[in-house]
């Protein structure tokens, strides 16, 4: 009796775990695949390219050269920087004479770069349209 007892014990934690473990699955899974469609829906965004940039650093003799690309959330904006081309460049490239090629070259100026290239931006463009800056390519010496 005590091993049939042990038998049906055993059986039923089995089943109990394989139960919670499939409901934690089936739930799991459904707000994933839901939260990342609403995510694509909700975040569709587009690249513009701002070409290549090739200036001096500071006052050293230190040189940047790179591409650009920047991310928004407004398509319509697209059709609104090429008329704007000219204040970007210019606003990038007074941020870039502004910094020194150490600074450029750590991780931590690489981001600070970076987002003072989003506020000024925002500026241009409009507030939170701007979304991200990718650097294609990215030189100093």
């Amino acid at each position: 009796m005590d091993k049939k007892k042990i038998g049906i014990y055993v059986l039923i934690g089995i089943v109990t775990s394989a139960v919670v473990f499939g409901a934690m699955y089936y739930f799991t899974q459904n707000k994933n695949g839901e939260q990342s469609k609403e995510i694509a829906i909700k975040y569709q965004t587009y690249e513009y390219d701002l070409g290549e940039f090739s200036t001096n650093l500071g006052s050293t003799r230190s040189f940047f050269k790179g591409h650009i690309v920047i991310e928004v959330l407004d398509e319509t904006l697209l059709e609104k920087l090429p008329q704007k081309n000219a204040a970007i460049r210019d606003g990038v490239i007074s941020i870039l004479i502004g910094r020194t090629s150490d600074k450029l070259l750590s991780p931590e100026g690489q981001s600070e770069l970076k987002k003072e290239i989003i506020e000024m931006l925002s500026k241009i463009a409009g507030e939170n349209r701007v979304t991200n800056v990718y650097f294609k390519e990215y030189i100093v010496q």
